[in-house]
């Protein structure tokens, strides 16, 4: 499915964070932060993780509303982007996705509004902009919530146009855009957030360790009044992230020209295999299909066979059990998808051959087990799609 680059550039940069004698939370950490608030104002701060992001954005979330609030997250994405604010003491409540693109539905907010609402999460899913941040901006700010983006998928540093939301959560995990081995950052708006944040992510303490020893007597610790945790990111992993954004530009090009290969080939199999349909400013990090879902396993068997690996991102939430409870109306998307192989590196070759084994799987007769299992559906919707 995927296997990552660590370029000449990032190996030097790796080498000089570890040669700098300082390999904790550090100036790397601090250059990275620069990097994703020089053009666009805010602050940012380096965390260990996506996930650690997302919780922190939770814990501001339950700062500030004591009575149970909830946020509502889309129902097709990775677990992490509702366990975070759950860990936080934040309800997740799930909203549908539309079928076009798996991302956040923005009609089926207004019937999941409670009084105890107080943020709306946007999910960029497999590197998709979300098409209606506008409206999403609107909605939020109508009803007096936090937006919040997960953008583990895509990272908008490329954009023209600044944030929409109000606190941003970025990957570094190995098979993202900017890849750290693991890593993330939180974009905030509102500077009054900036040292609540750092102070949570640092086990509550006022002062971190890099400005504790600035000086040979290094400063007293200083308690603050909040329990936190330790969620700080490190420069063995912020140098790498540092050295990948040079080359930003030139990988999102080179998956955009696979998903183009991808996309012609595939092209001819409709309905029986469907791509999702991608715009201008996605990251391109994963090519997903749909497929009939009755038919799922038994093409994903066969693609195995024939030594293609394939995964499904993701099983929608509603399957989780601390979650299903909460996405009563949500449909099953995730019954039809499918992640064909993508990353830096893939041939054409590669595109082509993983195509023409697609399209014998689909030639292949619906075994006895298809049928029983339920009516096969066209790709393009999963709407009446059997749930197993």
């Amino acid at each position: 499915m995927f296997r990552p680059q660590v370029p000449a550039t990032m190996r030097r940069r790796l080498e000089r964070a570890l040669d700098s004698g300082w390999i904790g939370y550090g100036p790397e950490c601090r250059a990275l932060e620069a990097a994703f608030t020089v053009r666009r104002g805010g602050w940012a701060l380096a965390t260990s993780s996506c996930t650690s992001a997302l919780y922190l954005a939770g814990r501001l979330i339950q700062s500030r509303n004591a009575a149970a609030p909830e946020i509502i997250v889309p129902s097709v994405t990775f677990v992490a982007s509702a366990l975070a604010f759950l860990q936080a003491d934040v309800r997740p409540v799930l909203a549908d996705v539309d079928p076009r693109t798996l991302l956040l539905a923005p009609s089926a907010l207004p019937r999941l509004l409670t009084p105890r609402t107080k943020a709306v999460l946007v999910v960029h899913l497999y590197g998709q902009r979300h098409p209606a941040m506008s409206e999403l901006r609107l909605f939020a700010d109508r009803h007096g919530l936090l937006l919040v983006e997960d953008c583990a998928h895509r990272v908008d540093l490329l954009d023209a146009t600044a944030p929409v939301g109000d606190l941003l959560c970025y990957s570094f995990n190995a098979v993202k855009e900017l890849p750290g081995g693991e890593g993330g950052l939180l974009w905030g708006r509102n500077p009054e957030h900036e040292q609540w944040a750092r102070e949570i992510s640092n086990l509550g303490l006022a002062c971190d360790t890099l400005q504790r020893a600035s000086t040979l007597r290094h400063a007293d610790y200083a308690f603050g009044t909040m329990p936190g945790l330790k969620l700080r990111s490190n420069d063995i992993a912020a140098s790498l992230v540092n050295a990948a954004l040079g080359q930003l530009p030139e990988w999102r090009a080179e998956r955009r020209r696979q998903f183009q290969i991808y996309d012609r080939l595939l092209g001819p199999m409709a309905p029986g295999v469907g791509p999702l349909q991608r715009q201008d400013d996605d990251s391109c990090l994963m090519y997903i299909v749909k497929v009939a879902a009755a038919s799922r396993d038994r093409i994903r068997g066969v693609l195995a066979e024939a030594g293609i690996a394939t995964s499904v991102h993701y099983p929608s939430l509603t399957r989780h059990p601390l979650l299903g409870t909460r996405g009563a109306g949500c449909s099953p998307e995730d019954e039809c998808l499918v992640t064909l192989p993508s990353f830096l590196g893939l041939k054409a070759t590669d595109i082509a051959l993983i195509a023409g084994e697609l399209e014998r799987a689909l030639a292949l007769e619906p075994t006895r087990e298809d049928c029983e299992t339920g009516e096969v559906v066209e790709a393009q919707s999963c709407r009446n799609a059997p749930v197993r």
